[in-house]
């Protein structure tokens, strides 16, 4: 996949407009003389306004996997990915600036594709530092806008006009919406009113359109040649002449220039100490996605520190005077844990006390040390976007720090469904048909010389399903800059009773469904209990909870036989499952002594096992065999990875990490033989 953010807008590569009354100076852009009105679609009350972010066209780009390429973007629905646009979350930036929280001018309400162009409407913030652009947009002054967007795919394509590759955007997702002074894509621009299929030109200038690396620099090249002006319309051509061009045209050619020789004299300062290449590369990459000088240095910096030559760091340091750096980083992680759960028992006798009053970025800073790199910055902002990098440990470190504490909660807890489920792990995630095989066929008596007789194995089936179930949370930039990971650890250490119990309940929910019957089995499609002869596995009243009625259930369960008519294997011991309203009624029966007698012996002792489940409601109780010799219902997970696994990734769009919690699990019935259901009264 292919991904890149381009902060130029959708680029169509300006033509010219029409011819100005004076020649422009070298390096200026022709641009058409038009007075400033204010957008019809500007709503001021509501601090809104409709604009035009994309048509698609063609423009130079570059794309770190591919270099410099002429790139035009695909429009139709199938091609662009409009849930970000559309979420209601999507950021109005400044000059697609995103380093700070003021950059953010309002949000996009709105977001659509009709007849090859893109529509949004932007809602702007009523802060004071919003303010003056708001009014330079409501008056007309400042019309241009452009879309920040990342690549999945393209598709190159030649182009016999021009004899060139053109690589072709066809999975795309816009993200954000830039207010800009001068656009890429010249129709990318604030809507004009009844304006349904074709929105009005940008009145900004626009730049010639060039390759970055070949873009003058001076005021000494050769002025653009003139060209010949489109027709104008029928409305325009007995006109006045236009007036002249507002100052701010002029002042945003100057920005730009000034922005150029900003870049330039950065990477003049960098070639001495980066490949030729490498700064070309760069210098192509910050004229084409509007960086500013500075950010052109803090990716030199980010270069520099990249290419130096590291330090040779074995697998072993400890020979070299210090710790694994793996034992170092499950030491971080236990000192997480243990901070974040009371009780938590670290492991690897006492490595992680040294970490227990470090800071996240503290933990950051040893890792990228330990990783080889001498120049590790000490601004909390630079550090984040460091430790998001992804040849970074940081993903790593919170990934075993979610590990350790999530089984810390799970393994302790014991879902009470497991004493009567039986436990069957999964292949994949298809159907899987657990058999009920027969019992093997009688021994028939072999004479001497006599052929051994061939016997058959009845067998039934039901299907069970394996499930994945998940959550996930994000660690931003913001949270490792504030150092502070809290609900971070709040989650990881949470998540492991919760899946617990998740699966506790999973399991309940189908023994409880149809009132207590259970699912419908496809053997005789009737539920797990019925009073029908072919299941006889059902009270036909409900009764109390007593010596007696154990006795009708045991029988009722030892009648039952197998699919070739065998009696079925019971074991040692049943389970009686009960509610909490009839928790002390199961105790009494299963003491060792009758209580209310004087030393008589109880006759279930041994045989009886009680197990209390608050999800078992009312008065219901049942009773099961030993799940290894006659199983009704069964459970597991894949491949035998017991509990959730923690991932790590990107965050889509965003400076962070994603923690995922993923667990598959899945459970299902498959025999009603080994058990009894009494509805209790």
């Amino acid at each position: 996949m292919t991904e890149t953010t381009e902060p130029g807008g959708s680029h169509a590569a300006p033509e010219p407009a029409a011819v100005p009354d004076r020649m422009p100076t070298a390096g200026q852009s022709i641009v058409a003389h038009r007075a400033i009105t204010a957008p019809a679609t500007v709503d001021r009350a509501a601090r809104t306004v409709e604009v035009v972010w994309s048509t698609g066209a063609r423009a130079r780009n570059f794309v770190p996997a591919l270099g410099p390429i002429t790139e035009e973007l695909e429009m139709s629905p199938n091609a662009v990915r409009m849930d970000a646009l559309r979420s209601g979350n999507a950021p109005v930036l400044n000059t697609h600036r995103s380093m700070d929280a003021r950059d953010v001018l309002g949000r996009v309400t709105a977001a659509r594709l009709d007849r090859g162009r893109g529509y949004a409407t932007l809602q702007f913030s009523s802060a004071a530092d919003v303010e003056p652009v708001w009014q330079r947009i409501a008056d007309g002054t400042l019309r241009a806008v452009s879309v920040g967007y990342r690549v999945h795919r393209y598709e190159p394509r030649p182009d016999a006009a021009t004899g060139t590759t053109v690589h072709r955007a066809v999975d795309w997702e816009p993200f954000e919406i830039s207010v800009v002074p001068i656009p890429i894509d010249r129709d990318a621009a604030v809507r004009a009113q009844g304006d349904q299929g074709s929105p009005m030109p940008a009145i900004e200038p626009a730049l010639p359109h060039e390759d970055s690396s070949t873009m003058p620099d001076t005021t000494d090249a050769p002025a653009a040649p003139e060209q010949p002006a489109p027709p104008a319309p029928e409305a325009e051509r007995t006109a006045p002449p236009s007036p002249p061009p507002a100052d701010h045209a002029a002042d945003a050619v100057r920005a730009e220039r000034g922005r150029i020789a900003g870049i330039d004299t950065a990477v003049e300062a960098a070639r001495a100490l980066l490949p030729g290449d490498r700064v070309a590369a760069l210098r192509a990459e910050a004229v084409e996605r509007g960086w500013s000088p500075d950010d052109t240095r803090r990716a030199l910096f980010d270069a520099l520190v990249r290419h130096a030559p590291r330090p040779s760091v074995p697998a072993n340091p400890a020979a070299h005077g210090g710790p694994p750096r793996a034992e170092v980083l499950d030491a971080m992680a236990e000192a997480i844990a243990a901070r974040a759960m009371p009780g938590y028992q670290p492991a690897g006798g006492g490595r992680h006390v040294e970490f227990m009053g470090w800071r996240p970025s503290d933990m950051v800073r040893e890792l990228l040390s330990l990783d080889g790199q001498t120049q590790v910055p000490r601004d909390p902002v630079r550090l984040a976007e460091r430790a998001f990098h992804t040849t970074s440990d940081f993903p790593a470190l919170l990934s075993a720090a979610a590990n350790k504490m999530l089984l810390a909660a799970y393994q302790p807890a014991a879902p009470t469904y497991r004493q009567i489920f039986l436990r069957r792990d999964f292949r994949d995630f298809k159907p899987h048909r657990h058999l009920r095989i027969g019992d093997f066929p009688i021994l028939q008596p072999l004479a001497e010389n006599g052929e051994i007789q061939a016997g058959t194995m009845s067998e039934s089936q039901e299907i069970v399903l394996l499930q994945t179930f998940a959550r996930r949370i994000r660690v931003t930039r913001q949270m490792l800059v504030n150092d502070d990971l809290g609900a971070f650890t709040d989650f990881a250490a949470m998540i492991g009773r919760r899946v617990a119990d998740f699966e506790n309940a999973t399991a309940y929910a189908l023994i409880n469904l149809a009132n207590g019957d259970g699912p419908t089995l496809t053997t005789g499609n009737a539920p797990v209990f019925a009073t029908a002869a072919a299941r006889a596995n059902k009270a036909a009243a409900g009764t109390i909870l007593n010596e007696d009625n154990i006795a009708v259930g045991r029988t009722a369960i030892m009648k039952q036989r197998t699919l070739d008519g065998l009696p079925i294997s019971l074991g040692r011991s049943m389970r009686v499952l009960v509610g909490p309203a009839l928790e002390l009624s199961a105790l009494k029966l299963t003491a060792a002594i009758t209580p209310g007698t004087s030393g008589a012996v109880n006759p279930y002792v041994g045989l009886l096992q009680p197990v209390v489940e608050p999800l078992i409601s009312a008065n219901r109780w049942y009773l099961f065999a030993e799940p290894p010799t006659t199983p009704v219902y069964v459970y597991g997970y894949l491949n035998g990875v017991e509990g959730p696994q923690v991932t790590t990734g990107p965050v889509s769009g965003v400076d962070g990490i994603e923690v995922s919690v993923i667990f598959d699990f899945g459970v299902g019935a498959i025999d009603w033989r080994g058990a009894w259901f009494n509805p209790g009264t």
